[in-house]
């Protein structure tokens, strides 16, 4: 039998025991949880988190499930381990019915699912309806292009600003990526993944146009693979062909940091990106897709 137990707040113990859970299943090399509830448990998770940690009989980790606060409200995900192929979607369901429970019914939810082969009948049986699709999309570095677009590092304590201005502006609509406030910048800053040299900002006319914010893994084979993590182009300055130029920016610094490969996820609907990274060279490898109900719940 698995039992499942509410978390609101994360102690040393019970974050020993998430991270310790979520590194041991990360079997692909892929990051199992989505990377804006990662970022909650680095640190004092933000208001509005809730956990859910499923333990079987014998006191083993076998599932965890998280909701944390976006930009158009909580953001699901949920990890169920696979060692017992049949008892893991009734694991997943039964963290995901408890942790539902526990999110206001007047809150807006999106669960994200990764390659989940029950994730549409546990969608239907939660109330929620299809929703976003994002696609992995990789390409062999370097990249077949160059630009001249001129770039520098972020720099630390002084571009923060300017950067949250860019990034609101061009990501008001996402989820995940709108919205953020300084302490959710430099919660970012603090990852041990960070680095200012693979953070390119283009100035242009005195301001911030665009930025290419790039972010190294060691995958399965210990090969380097690279990630454009996030990119974006003030709407000041779209039509300028700068997304381009920042993402062969990006993707040269990456090369020369040691990857063999770059890595960038978008939106499936982002038609003109998709379309734009596939002249680069990219090729789609993996979709995620969500799952989400608006404040209320779906009508009938």
């Amino acid at each position: 039998m698995v039992h499942v137990r509410i978390l609101r707040a994360l102690g040393p113990e019970d974050r020993a025991v998430v991270t310790t859970f979520l590194r041991d299943t990360n079997f692909d090399g892929r990051a199992q949880l989505n990377d804006h509830l990662r970022a909650d448990l680095s640190g004092a998770p933000r208001p509005g988190y809730v956990g859910a940690l499923a333990v079987d009989d014998e006191g083993t980790t076998v599932g965890y499930a998280q909701a944390s606060m976006g930009n158009h409200g909580y953001l699901v995900d949920s990890i169920a381990w696979s060692g017992v192929p049949a008892c893991t979607a009734e694991v997943r369901q039964h963290l995901l019915t408890t942790l539902l429970a526990e999110v206001p019914n007047d809150a807006a939810v999106t669960w994200w699912t990764h390659d989940d082969v029950d994730a549409a009948s546990t969608a239907a049986t939660l109330g929620l309806a299809p929703g976003r699709s994002l696609l992995q999309m990789r390409c062999p570095l370097p990249p077949g292009g160059v630009t001249d677009v001129a770039t520098r590092p972020f720099v630390v304590g002084a571009d923060e600003a300017a950067w949250l201005e860019v990034n609101n502006a061009a990501f008001a609509w996402h989820a995940e990526q709108g919205g953020w406030d300084l302490a959710t910048l430099q919660q970012r800053e603090h990852e041990p993944w960070f680095r200012p040299d693979g953070f390119l900002l283009h100035e242009r006319d005195g301001r911030l146009a665009a930025f290419c914010w790039t972010k190294l893994h060691a995958s399965a084979d210990e090969a380097t693979v690279g990630e454009i993590y996030v990119i974006a182009v003030h709407p000041d300055f779209h039509g300028l062909g700068l997304g381009t130029a920042l993402t062969l920016a990006g993707l040269t610094s990456l090369h020369q940091a040691g990857a063999a490969e770059g890595m960038l996820y978008v939106d499936a609907l982002n038609t003109n990106a998709v379309a734009m990274y596939h002249a680069l060279g990219f090729h789609i490898t993996h979709t995620d897709q969500a799952y989400s109900r608006p404040p209320g719940g779906l009508q009938p």
